[in-house]
């Protein structure tokens, strides 16, 4: 799925890393030495390039390390610079290996609070992330970073009368996976039963041919019925070979849950990497090695300012675990990154997975993440961005059953959470105990325990997100290894 090409000048040495086309050719290119004029020309081309790719360059001439990122970065690295030596690793735990973790404590209030803290800076100190389009820079000064320049939107378009957009979301999403070099054998899909993996999924099937692997969560309930006949559907027009989890199983915390080892899983992880460590480790032994996905599907379709869904978005944060200085030091905190095509919560949702299809041998595909689409998506009509009302006709119309578009029920993750907090609760009360977070003046470790030995069940939708939100954090600064 990757190729490398390394490029050479007097200056430096360029290291390539791309997401491969279907008829690029694999494994390691060489290219003879060059003027730093042409190998710049070669880099700056990069910024056209519609899959993921990554930079590493070496400076000949002082002691600079540089890794730049693409605009969609699938898989971002972590970097280190202590002492004169630069450590770079896309495995955060290995980076960190036995070394104790300062915690950035503005940072971590923000995560509790719910707010976004996308960047560079990560809630261990001298840990930086590669992120969206930037530069991060390693001298023997410590690490800087060049952010990319904000874009700006052009708003909607007015559309030809006879425009196809249907048949054009189709056939864009089809044409960026039908470009990669996906084998049918060795390629799964995800399969949530929702409306984005459904695209993708049946988009994949067009392009690489019926008889993939389709896997995902399976829930219970009256949610779960409806979600397991969508997902019927779905694999018979498709022709998948389906594996569904029952997620309840599965549930966060549990006894043997990475989240039980300290640094197991980072705290802007996905919620519920139990079920996919399972998930993906049976599509290792299956002999899988690409697997297609439906994040970013949600944030292609964006409000702009005064249309109906901005009129919410600056209601007051609010938190039951934090101090009223505590809700300041986290809102100062609230990432302020660059605005781009692709939305903030693409980008964390990829790093978020990152980690647990890398250890598996898998190499994650998101055709929603791609700059052409989210523009073009960006220019339609309010009616059609409104409510997804596009994606839901596309559906309709490829999968031949307006089930997305008439009394579409959403599967949740809500009761498997419920349940992990309710049978681990022991554990969580005494994590919360012996946690250096509950030392900070301003997390209310009090409210936190009470809270987990209240009921649970009885909580509000915000205290409950957000006692799983810094449980997550105790998870991974807990005490010992």
């Amino acid at each position: 799925m990757l190729r490398t090409t390394v490029f050479e000048s007097d200056a430096r040495v360029a290291i390539v890393s791309s997401e491969r086309f279907a008829d690029d050719p694999e494994g390691l290119d060489v290219r003879a030495h060059m003027a730093d004029s042409a190998l710049q020309v070669r880099l700056d081309a990069l910024e056209d390039d519609p899959f993921d790719f990554a930079v590493l360059e070496i400076n000949r001439r002082r002691p600079e390390i540089r890794y730049r990122a693409s605009p969609v970065i699938s898989v971002p690295v972590y970097l280190i610079a202590d002492g004169g030596v630069v450590s770079i690793d896309w495995d955060y735990a290995r980076l960190l290996g036995q070394r104790a973790a300062e915690i950035v404590w503005d940072i971590a209030l923000a995560q509790i609070a719910g707010l976004p803290t996308y960047g560079p800076r990560t809630i261990v100190a001298g840990i930086y992330r590669a992120t969206a389009g930037a530069t991060l820079i390693a001298t023997p000064e410590g690490v800087d970073v060049a952010l990319p320049e904000a874009i700006l939107h052009d708003g909607p378009y007015e559309l030809q009368p006879d425009a196809d957009l249907e048949g054009r979301l189709f056939e864009t999403v089809t044409s960026l996976l039908a470009s990669r070099p996906l084998e049918r054998a060795r390629t799964a899909v995800e399969l949530s039963g929702g409306m984005d993996s459904a695209l993708t999924s049946l988009a994949a099937a067009t392009a690489v041919g019926s008889g993939l692997m389709s896997v995902g969560a399976q829930f219970n309930g009256v949610m779960g019925a409806a979600q397991r006949e969508r997902r019927r559907l779905l694999c018979e027009k498709g022709a998948f070979d389906d594996l569904s989890i029952p997620a309840e199983r599965f549930a966060p915390f549990s006894p043997l849950s990475l989240r039980r080892r300290r640094y197991g899983v980072w705290p802007e992880d996905e919620n519920y990497p139990e079920i996919f460590e399972a998930i993906f480790a049976m599509l290792r032994q299956a002999g899988i090695d690409a697997l297609i996905s439906g994040f970013g599907g949600d944030e292609l379709y964006l409000a702009y300012q005064g249309e109906e869904e901005t009129q919410a978005a600056d209601d007051e944060t609010n938190c039951p675990f934090l101090t009223s200085m505590g809700l300041e030091i986290a809102n100062a905190a609230r990432s302020t990154y660059p605005r781009a095509w692709l939305q903030q919560s693409c980008w964390q949702s990829a790093a978020s997975q990152s980690q647990r299809v890398l250890r598996y041998g898998l190499w994650p595909i998101y055709p929603y993440h791609n700059v052409a689409l989210a523009r073009f998506i960006s220019r339609l009509p309010r009616s059609y961005r409104r409510d997804r009302r596009l994606l839901r006709s596309t559906l309709t119309r490829v999968l031949g059953s307006p089930v997305f578009e008439r009394g579409y029920l959403k599967e949740s993750f809500d009761p498997v959470a419920l349940r992990g907090i309710c049978e681990n609760r022991d554990y969580l009360i005494d994590l919360v105990a012996r946690s250096p977070l509950s030392r900070h003046p301003e997390i209310d470790h009090r409210a936190i325990r009470a809270t987990l030995a209240g009921d649970i069940a009885a909580l509000d939708r915000d205290t409950f997100n957000a006692l799983f939100r810094t449980l997550k954090i105790y998870c991974f600064f807990q005490s010992g290894s």
